[in-house]
């Protein structure tokens, strides 16, 4: 069951995985900031009798800019995709879940959910929010059938603007960012595994091991650099997912 953007080529996605694979591939084209987006998304659920053992909320968004040079509307985006449109599916899927014999709920939070992120003063929040809600759900869900997991990637080559922002990091980019494929297979022997919080590449893990103990300023210093001239060159421009 595939959801995305109108206008994001998603029917032939579907067509592609059912001629390659032989699955059945359902879609289902929205956007799911609208109010009543997720409910509509629930009845063609039901309307097809999807039946969903693995959820991964991957739909996400962000902006890079100064808070005070971005607008209320972006801002909001980012919550309720973010934030909001992931616990009313995880909700809302739950109980179906905890019904089969084995289900897997994979939440995509990000790198920046373990730093504040100066440029993108409301993405790394949201995603932190994403961790932490994990994590706990994890906890509560602990000795029923539900394994949940939670992705922290860096930056992510998907859309032309993504690769760009990502090259223009020069070799901080290079050295950090990765393509989907890599960071999809990496998600998905993490969430096999059972392992709580998945970090794909080697670089990003030492980060986050060492993040802990570098001064926060200094931290402040190098998330600005990264990410403050880019903000300063182009304002209000949506970064996408798995910045």
């Amino acid at each position: 069951m595939l959801v995305a953007l109108p206008g994001t080529g998603l029917p032939e996605v579907a067509r592609l995985l059912g001629r390659t694979h032989g699955v059945r591939a359902e879609w289902f084209e929205m956007d799911l900031t609208e109010g009543d987006g997720v409910a509509r998304l629930l009845s063609f659920m039901e309307t097809r009798e999807v039946e969903v053992s693995i959820l991964i909320n991957n739909a996400g968004t962000g902006y890079n800019s100064r808070f005070d040079a971005s607008s209320l509307e972006q801002n909001e985006a980012t919550i309720r995709l973010n934030v909001l449109a992931l616990v009313q599916l995880t909700h809302s899927l739950l109980p179906a879940l905890a019904q089969r014999e084995r289900s897997y709920i994979l939440n995509v939070a990000s790198l920046g959910a373990y730093f504040p992120m100066p440029y993108m003063p409301v993405y790394s929040p949201t995603k932190s929010f994403v961790l932490n809600f994990s994590l706990a759900l994890r906890e509560e869900m602990a000795g029923s059938s539900v394994r949940v997991s939670v992705l922290c990637p860096n930056g992510i080559r998907t859309n032309r603007y993504c690769r760009e922002l990502i090259d223009k990091q020069g070799l901080a980019g290079r050295l950090t960012c990765q393509y989907p494929d890599e960071v999809a297979r990496a998600a998905l022997a993490g969430l096999a595994a059972n392992r709580p919080v998945i970090v794909p590449g080697v670089m990003n893990r030492f980060i986050r091991a060492v993040g802990s103990f570098v001064p926060r300023s200094l931290v402040m210093r190098v998330v600005s650099n990264r990410w403050g001239a880019r903000a300063k060159e182009v304002e209000r421009r949506p970064v996408g997912a798995g910045v």
